[in-house]
């Protein structure tokens, strides 16, 4: 089963460059490490593979019936148990080893048996998701974090990368790159506990960025909430699209993870996916409460705005979700008080819920630039309104013009100069534009 969203024609079209740091960062840490273990030889011959699992096979069944009855019966219902069995069900597993070595305490193993295992130990240490994946029972902060960027092969790599491009870039525009990638570090954080705490003696190590991208799942479906959204579907050979409110998915999603987890015996992390669900959906109700506090509180040198706070009726019709009823008493308090910083924050902010960040802006633009000494409020928040996914190319040219010749005041003519040359491409003409080109 697969349902993801298929786009937002009103997304702002930001460049997303935390998801594109993260895929090159995950593609670099692949192809360094465990791109590199698999060209390598193995540490034994085939011969002495199966040779060491005749020695350890039924010391696996053994230990097996003791740890997991359903992985249990799907071992011995194998007919092959030589060597890939072996890799499959215990040589990777480092709880299986430590049992090893405490049978051999009792029972002191042959020569060669103990050097076919030493020789098998020492290559494992190697392997790169054995030394960076999170292993249940022997976790540490530093795999906590390392595991989200490691990958067993190019398959699992570039499907993890995929759902970070349909999950991540929207929540990235949304919540701001400051914000998304804490929330991607924690989602990945929060997967690797549930998954912990649901085997903790497990020494199989947990890689990839399935937990983390989970997480991006759960925060999509808090972030948007009721709102209604086009989702994609495939269900065995049926597939289509329906509108659905993106929280409506969250049980679905958690559901399908669960169920997984209960009923499929496989190498997927299924109770991982849970936890970064879970992680997810608490930080979309946490997000909005980590506005940064250069931004929010007080006033920044030179600010000519006053200090009038959003009331408490608009807040608690934002936490209703009546974000249109919010804004409106938003935009009458704005009547009385057109300098007040924390209410065009505001005012902003209900655009970007409704999905008219753009409208909310040009209405910014329009009241403050007919007011003298508004300068230094306006470029507030145009910083806000960029920092919220907004881009300046999606607003009328004549509003482009105003704020081009604010950032002329301000002193910042690089940026004049990629505004006018990109109204100048369009061929947009007025004479106050020609007049600031010539300025340049």
């Amino acid at each position: 089963m697969l349902i993801v969203p298929v786009g937002d024609k009103e997304a702002r079209r930001t460049t997303p460059w935390i998801c594109i740091l993260l895929i090159l960062i995950n593609i670099a840490v692949y192809t360094w490490t465990t791109h590199q273990d698999l060209q390598r030889d193995g540490p034994l011959t085939a011969e002495q593979a199966n040779l060491l699992a005749d020695y350890e096979v039924d010391l696996l069944l053994q230990w097996l019936s003791q740890q997991d009855s359903r992985t249990y019966a799907d071992a011995v219902a194998m007919n092959d148990k030589g060597a890939d069995f072996m890799m499959a069900y215990g040589w990777y597993d480092q709880a299986f080893a430590l049992h090893v070595h405490h049978h051999w305490q009792q029972h002191p193993p042959a020569n060669q048996w103990r050097q076919l295992r030493n020789d098998l130990e020492d290559w494992m240490d190697q392997q790169s998701t054995i030394r960076w994946g999170l292993i249940p029972n022997d976790p540490s902060l530093v795999t906590l974090l390392s595991s989200q960027f490691m990958h067993g092969d190019w398959f699992h790599l570039l499907g993890n990368m995929l759902f970070l491009i349909m999950f991540g870039i929207a929540m990235e525009r949304h919540w701001g790159a400051r914000r998304f990638l804490p929330a991607y570090l924690l989602c990945g954080i929060g997967a690797g506990l549930l998954f912990i705490a649901s085997a903790p003696n497990s020494g199989i190590p947990l890689v990839g960025a399935s937990g983390a991208i989970s997480g991006l799942m759960g925060l999509f479906a808090g972030t948007f909430r009721l709102r209604k959204l086009e989702f994609f579907y495939t269900l065995g050979f049926f597939f289509g699209s329906f509108r659905a409110p993106a929280l409506v998915l969250f049980p679905v999603w958690l559901g399908w993870e669960l169920i997984q987890a209960a009923t499929m015996n496989s190498n997927v992390a299924y109770m991982a996916h849970a936890g970064g669900l879970l992680t997810g959906l608490a930080l979309a109700f946490l997000l909005p409460f980590t506005e940064q506090p250069n931004r929010q509180k007080g006033n920044q040198p030179g600010m000519d705005g006053d200090d009038t706070q959003v009331p408490a009726i608009c807040q608690q019709l934002a936490e209703q979700l009546r974000f249109d009823d919010a804004q409106s008493r938003c935009r009458q308090w704005l009547v009385n008080h057109p300098k007040s910083r924390p209410l065009w924050f505001f005012f902003l902010q209900m655009g970007l819920r409704r999905k008219q960040l753009d409208a909310a802006m040009k209405e910014a633009v329009k009241t403050l630039s007919e007011r003298q000494g508004s300068d230094a409020l306006l470029g507030a928040l145009w910083q806000e309104y960029e920092f919220l996914g907004g881009d300046i190319r999606a607003l009328p040219p004549a509003y482009q013009l105003l704020l081009a010749e604010l950032a002329w005041r301000q002193q910042r003519s690089k940026l004049v100069r990629e505004i006018v040359q990109d109204l100048q491409k369009k061929q947009w003409q007025h004479p106050r534009l020609e007049r600031l080109s010539q300025r340049l």
